[in-house]
């Protein structure tokens, strides 16, 4: 759990679930935080600001032009907090966080901060899957926002869909891990390596055979375990993701050129992250010069491409090991403890991309971590920064019972930027 105490931010805006809000407050005041919350003015149409005030025990702030003696530049006050959380968020103020925007208190402290950013949309299913709020979303996400994806159910209008504010308690559990990883240094030593994103595997100089992973869940790893205390290292598969400052970056795109940047990174490493989706077969012939005419009758082979994870995973007796498993469908689970065995790894990460709501190109995830002689364990669909931080628990707890890694920790050969 996160330390108590620190100073959190709370953006209410102009929704119907801004009442919701006030649970918020109340869980976040009640784990010791100091909370301030900031309305827009949209936002003072749903929800009075007394009701604020008496659970956060302090004046509620709207008004960006005030000129009280404790309003005097507030947006940069405000900015000094350790989280930001935006709850309920229009799809407006996901737009102009998205461009930039500063036309009330609330957006001119998220443009004056530089704390984490949490936040959790709530609007008409219609609303969120408009290209624009989708377009505006992922311009957020890849500034390293974290978002907590809406969920589907009865809305307000009378429709059903996707889009009501994320339940309380799971906002509140983003809010204790963005916390969280800021005082724990559980993985000080550790070196870290982790593969993200998609390979591809050239046709021509235009076309490829690839698969629809973004990099979020490596990236997400990658932030977790920085923030945890790790030297890490991501090699980047295609990957158009914001980098994570303090990680050291290695970009890739076929299964080839990933297989080489491991051979010549991982005996420095003490665990060995396996979540990018490498592509299983490539084109022979492969990387014909030009583009290819459609009217030419062309002749295209597909040949497996090497196992990368059970490669590197033979021989190794001190590096933990941990692969993912995609698999369609949740009846495919089986297929990934079988990998689990077959591959001879540490842990295995099963998730299931038949859905649309979680794992690829999607914020969020719902996972089952596997390991030998270990009870599965569950994480319901949250975001993969949560998803992360369970894996690096039971990584944790390997390595604890194992006494595995720490065999590099003074070699010293690579700087990693911090």
């Amino acid at each position: 759990m996160a330390l108590s105490g620190q100073k959190i931010l709370l953006g209410v805006t102009g929704s119907i679930a801004a009442y919701k809000a006030a649970e918020l407050v109340r869980l976040l005041t009640g784990a010791g935080h100091e909370v301030r919350v900031v309305m827009t003015p949209s936002a003072r149409k749903f929800i009075g600001e007394t009701t604020f005030q008496a659970l956060s025990g302090r004046r509620v702030l709207w008004d960006q032009f005030a000129t009280g003696e404790d309003q005097a530049f507030a947006h940069i006050e405000l900015a000094k907090s350790d989280l930001a959380v935006i709850a309920p968020a229009t799809a407006g103020t996901i737009g102009k966080m998205a461009a930039g925007l500063a036309d009330n208190l609330l957006l001119s402290a998220l443009l004056a901060t530089d704390c984490p950013v949490i936040v959790c949309p709530a609007m008409n299913s219609r609303m969120w899957n408009h290209p624009a709020v989708r377009e505006n979303v992922q311009t957020l996400a890849r500034r390293g926002v974290i978002m907590v994806s809406p969920e589907a159910g009865d809305l307000a209008c009378g429709e059903q869909g996707e889009g009501r504010l994320a339940d309380v308690q799971r906002i509140f559990q983003e809010v204790d891990a963005a916390l969280a990883p800021a005082s724990s240094n559980d993985f000080a030593g550790r070196r870290i390596i982790i593969t993200a994103g998609a390979t591809r595997e050239p046709i021509d100089s235009v076309r490829y055979v690839s698969n629809r992973s973004s990099g979020r869940m490596g990236f997400a790893m990658a932030r977790a375990a920085r923030r945890r205390g790790a030297r890490v290292t991501v090699i980047a598969a295609n990957c158009s993701l914001e980098r994570e400052p303090g990680v050291r970056c290695i970009d890739v795109s076929t299964s080839e050129e990933m297989r080489a940047a491991l051979n010549r990174e991982l005996d420095v490493n003490d665990v060995l992250i396996m979540s990018a989706a490498v592509a299983d077969y490539k084109v022979l012939p492969g990387g014909t010069p030009g583009k290819i005419e459609r009217k030419l009758k062309n002749d295209l082979k597909l040949v497996p491409t090497a196992d990368i994870v059970s490669s590197f995973r033979k021989g190794s007796d001190r590096r933990l090991t941990v692969g993912f498993a995609a698999e369609y469908g949740r009846e495919n689970m089986e297929r990934a403890r079988e990998k689990l065995k077959e591959k001879n790894l540490d842990m295995i990460v099963f998730n299931d991309v038949s859905r649309s709501d979680v794992g690829f190109e999607s914020e969020d995830n719902e996972i089952v971590i596997m390991a030998p002689g270990r009870e599965d364990v569950f994480v319901s669909k949250t975001s993969k920064f949560i998803c992360a931080e369970r894996i690096l628990d039971q990584i944790r707890e390997l390595l604890d019972v194992n006494g595995t890694g720490g065999a590099h920790e003074e070699q010293g050969k690579i700087n990693f930027g911090d």
